[in-house]
């Protein structure tokens, strides 16, 4: 079974996350900040994050930058769900996604459809 960390603050998000991915078997642990994912994820090794930019304590770009410091967390895909990008462009192409460090991770706008969510996961998980 494959497993998902959500880092993200809001709960609702969170739950909704939670109970889409669970409902399609996976594995999802969850961290409401930065500081609290970055643990978890050196202790459970996901095989994908969801993570949010704007939190309290640390956002998401910088614990992207930190999990790529370890060994054990630099190859996991990062997937951002956020307010900050949209799905697409204005011109309608797909959304590049959110650069941290010269890299470009893909992202997720909020609100999104639940089943937008399963695509991109699916499309992002290692096989």
């Amino acid at each position: 079974m494959k497993r998902i960390l959500i880092i993200d603050d809001d709960p609702d998000i969170v739950e909704l996350v939670k109970t889409r991915l669970q409902q399609n078997s996976y594995h999802v642990i969850c961290a409401a900040n930065g500081k609290e994912g970055l643990k978890k994820a050196r202790k459970e090794t996901p095989d994908l994050i969801l993570m949010d930019i704007m939190m309290p304590r640390m956002t998401g770009g910088d614990a992207v930058k930190m999990l790529q410091d370890y060994d054990t967390t630099k190859n996991i895909p990062v997937i951002f769900l956020t307010a900050v990008a949209s799905p697409k462009s204005p011109t309608g192409e797909e959304n590049q996604g959110i650069n941290v460090g010269g890299e470009h991770f893909p992202a997720l706008g909020k609100p999104f459809d639940s089943e937008d969510l399963l695509s991109v996961v699916r499309r992002h998980l290692p096989s």
